[in-house]
């Protein structure tokens, strides 16, 4: 029989990881930022383009309606709590219980700094791919719940 740890944990162990994993997304940021300088949004679309190649998610037609919906779809499976609707040529995003927004709070970073913005221009990156279509955010709100619009651009490739 194999030994495991899994179903042993504590609501203190998660405190800890939660910790730590914030810990390491702020210094992740931060590396990124130092590096990369102006190109930091250009990296997170890149990585969400990548992300969205391993998503399973398959758009016969994409659209930025169905790109939105399977997004959306695929992002509470994972069990975030998010909502998406398309206003004109702009999708409009709201997560409750923003985890980015938990990790700012608890390394006491800016809300809108560069941790949400590198999300945003990630998850712009992930619907870029979807769609052909660039995608570009713009931050309505921050913190707790997080909105966020995606600007679509051009028709699609």
């Amino acid at each position: 029989m194999i030994e495991t740890s899994e179903l042993q944990l504590t609501a203190e162990d998660h405190d800890k990881a939660f910790i730590e994993v914030c810990f390491l997304l702020d210094m992740f940021v931060d590396t990124i930022e130092q590096f990369v300088g102006k190109s930091t949004p250009s990296l997170a679309v890149a990585a969400g383009r990548k992300m969205a190649k391993n998503m399973p998610v398959y758009l016969k037609n994409p659209t930025p309606e169905t790109a939105l919906s399977e997004l959306v779809r695929v992002f509470k499976i994972q069990q975030l709590e998010i909502e998406g609707e398309m206003q004109g040529n702009e999708a409009n995003i709201t997560m409750h219980h923003c985890p980015i927004g938990s990790v700012c709070k608890e390394r006491q970073m800016d809300m809108d700094g560069a941790a949400c913005q590198m999300f945003h221009y990630y998850v712009a990156g992930i619907l870029a791919e979807f769609t052909g279509r660039p995608a570009r955010p713009k931050t309505i709100s921050t913190g707790e719940n997080c909105n966020f619009k995606l600007a679509f651009a051009g028709a699609a490739k």
